[in-house]
């Protein structure tokens, strides 16, 4: 990447985060938007493999959150393990738009997710998304998903696991069913906890220890369109 190229790029993000964190419509914006780690593995499920899933959750203690559609447009970033992300969420005749910052950070020898994320209005995601082509000097790559998420809270503490089961669409040979299992940690929390926490219910709800898949949805979209 030339240096004019980085540039550009290192400037599309300062705006990303100030849009992100001076206009961010989040209910406790009055805190801003601070930066989180986002423990979270993913798992491909094949044939039966998701309406199982979905029938053992309530017996392990998840309630049902809601299904979305959502379309996710990848914006620049100087480092091509980064994502600026905008994601459009569409229940019923609802729209709602979350823009999202996400680096890779090294935790015990395993890497997580750091992110800062907030819901925003159309116009900043009509600009970040002219700037964002401008820059890369082509069409953002976007792909669409439906979500159906549970959620249960850990007896006696605040430490919420959201179980996601998506139907993947525009990722090729990628594309399919997927679950996800994410617990949210503060910077400097306890990682290791919700490390073990995210396989018990793996665990559980598939019956086996099993590998996560290390991509992310953003890398399947990139490897199938180049």
């Amino acid at each position: 990447m030339s240096g004019n190229k980085r540039i550009a790029r290192q400037l599309f993000k300062a705006l990303a985060l100030f849009i992100l964190r001076s206009f961010s419509q989040k209910e406790n914006a009055k805190d801003g938007v601070k930066a989180h780690l986002e423990v979270e593995r993913k798992f491909r499920l094949f044939d039966g493999e998701l309406d199982n899933v979905e029938s053992r959750l309530p017996g392990c203690g998840f309630k049902p959150i809601g299904e979305v559609t959502m379309t996710d447009t990848f914006l620049p970033t100087v480092k091509d393990e980064d994502m600026i992300r905008i994601r459009v969420e569409s229940e019923g005749e609802e729209r709602r738009r979350y823009l999202t910052l996400k680096d890779w950070v090294m935790i015990d020898g395993e890497r997580e997710r750091r992110e800062e994320e907030g819901a925003i209005g159309l116009l900043p995601g009509i600009v970040l998304r002219l700037v964002g082509r401008l820059v890369a000097g082509a069409s953002p790559l976007s792909f669409s998903k439906i979500r159906r998420s549970y959620s249960s809270t850990q007896p006696g503490t605040d430490v919420q696991v959201v179980v996601s089961v998506d139907r993947v669409t525009g990722l090729g040979v990628y594309s399919g069913a997927y679950l996800e299992v994410e617990i949210i940690v503060p910077v400097g929390g306890d990682v290791k906890s919700a490390r073990e926490r995210i396989r018990t219910e793996v665990f559980d709800l598939l019956g086996e220890h099993r590998d996560f898949v290390p991509r992310s949805y953003h890398d399947m979209l990139r490897e199938t369109t180049v």
